[in-house]
């Protein structure tokens, strides 16, 4: 059985506290209800911490090259890439390399097998298109995920994907935190997190 975005979502926060234990704390918030919005946003005003934003995807089909094919909407990327420009290592996609209730049972162990590219880091992508040029009628980008490297089309962009565990390890190296960019207003943060589907999750680090 598929496994769908808002599942893995759950399954992969929750392992990723119990993997840090007591070494770090991790304040998790859902970004799709308004209220729960808020009370992470305040949360995070108070104590000060870093905010990082994680868009769980979810995907059940691979390429006979081992490659792993995700959707990306559009106009959700070209948003958060404008959003979190200038905070690097602050708003991801997390992509599972598991899709489906036998890959989870032959290897339960998400955190390993999810991989995180960096908004920041992406450059403009241009709108999806078929193979004859035309635009594509789900307005979604094909990104091909394997072990370390994600691509999206249609005019291919590659980037680097990184290990999920490596960075919680490491405690978010080089997270700048995108709760910066608000200035304290709940109204921006409220516009931003709009643009992001159930699969979705807030984390301050403090």
């Amino acid at each position: 059985m598929k496994l769908s975005e808002k599942t893995l979502e759950l399954n992969i926060c929750a392992q990723m506290s119990q993997f840090v234990g007591a070494k770090q704390r991790l304040f998790w918030f859902g970004l799709t209800q308004k209220q729960e919005a808020r009370a992470g946003f305040d949360a995070c005003t108070k104590l000060g911490g870093r905010l990082l934003v994680f868009q769980f995807k979810a995907s059940n089909r691979v390429l006979k090259s081992g490659k792993r094919v995700f959707l990306a909407p559009h106009e959700q990327l070209d948003a958060l890439r404008k959003r979190a420009r200038g905070s690097y290592r602050s708003v991801f996609y997390a992509f599972p390399l598991v899709g489906n209730t036998s890959e989870l049972s032959n290897d339960p162990d998400l955190v390993s097998q999810t991989w995180l590219v960096d908004v920041a880091s992406l450059g403009k992508v241009g709108a999806p298109t078929k193979a004859d040029n035309t635009p594509r009628k789900n307005g979604c980008h094909n990104v091909y995920v394997t072990a370390g490297l994600a691509e999206f089309h249609s005019d291919p962009m590659s980037a680097e994907a990184n290990s999920l565990r490596h960075l919680l390890e490491q405690g978010f190296p080089g997270a700048d935190g995108i709760g910066w960019s608000f200035d304290r207003r709940f109204d921006r943060f409220w516009e931003f997190a709009q643009h992001f589907s159930q699969g979705a999750r807030g984390l301050i680090l403090w």
